[in-house]
């Protein structure tokens, strides 16, 4: 196992999150083994892009592992359709800057030279980025380490009119992230599990669970809709869950089918 490149799409607005979790593989993992960390920025306000190049010569068991678990831990976005000339040659397009980083001090000098822009909670601070608009929003509850997926599906129910309640868009900083999502369970219309094996495991998820079906029960209105992973098994789904129709994936995640059959039904509850 050598010569191996992986290619992440971070968060440009939370970079701090990703370039935290590269000090970590940093410290722990020296040259030799991870041959390479490359950080790749674009800081037009109209495309703004992060991506984490991580090349691997000599490994030792155990690393790439480790580093596929941080990174996608931390929501980062492995993309494996992006070859590296690719990015060089956008580079050479002036659509990147880009470093190459050895150690936690270089990481330090990257965070403070690549990046232009805030970050999000940093210009929440100044300007509010609450959603706008009254309607009752779709709540989407989901692990962590399904960000990126879920996050593919808002622009598809956002083009329709549905507002979404999101915890990175919906709770401000500083804000009771309990309170917040007692507030979002309580004022939402509809809700959306991504069900997978980490939504299954995880408490956060089982507390929003049991919320809404505490008001479905009490007979609210409130439309409840599950996305199953190929993984998941029918008899591991909570015992309610599996007496309502739920969405089975199979194969790879396609973000943009699973919006077309769930935006039917949306758009009929709601009354669109």
């Amino acid at each position: 196992m050598s010569n191996r490149d992986f290619i992440w799409e971070c968060d440009y607005g939370e970079h701090t999150r990703f370039t935290n979790a590269l000090k970590i593989l940093a410290s722990e993992q020296n040259a030799y083994e991870l041959g390479m960390c490359a950080l790749f920025v674009n800081n037009n306000p109209y495309n703004l892009e992060f991506f984490v190049v991580l090349s691997y010569e000599n490994p030792k068991d155990g690393q790439i592992e480790k580093m596929l678990e941080m990174m996608t831990g931390v929501g980062a976005r492995q993309r494996p359709d992006i070859p590296m000339n690719e990015l060089m040659v956008e580079i050479g397009g002036k659509r990147f800057n880009s470093m190459t980083v050895v150690g936690v001090d270089s990481l330090e000098q990257a965070e403070h030279g690549l990046f232009q822009f805030k970050e999000r909670k940093d210009v929440s601070k100044i300007i509010s980025m609450k959603p706008l608009g009254k309607r009752l929003p779709v709540f989407l509850s989901h692990s962590s380490s399904d960000k990126p997926f879920v996050e593919d599906v808002i622009p598809y129910l956002s083009s329709q009119g549905l507002p979404v309640w999101y915890d990175k868009l919906s709770i401000d900083y500083g804000e009771s992230i309990l309170s917040a999502v007692q507030s979002g369970v309580k004022d939402s219309g509809a809700v959306i599990f991504f069900i997978t094996k980490s939504f299954i495991n995880s408490s956060w998820c089982k507390l929003e669970m049991e919320g809404f079906l505490s008001r479905y029960a009490g007979g609210h209105g409130v439309l409840l809709l599950s996305v199953v992973a190929n993984d998941v098994n029918h008899e591991d789904l909570p015992f309610f869950l599996q007496n309502i129709k739920y969405l089975k994936l199979s194969g790879e995640y396609d973000h943009k089918s699973v919006a077309s059959e769930l935006l039917p039904v949306l758009k009929k509850h709601f009354k669109l």
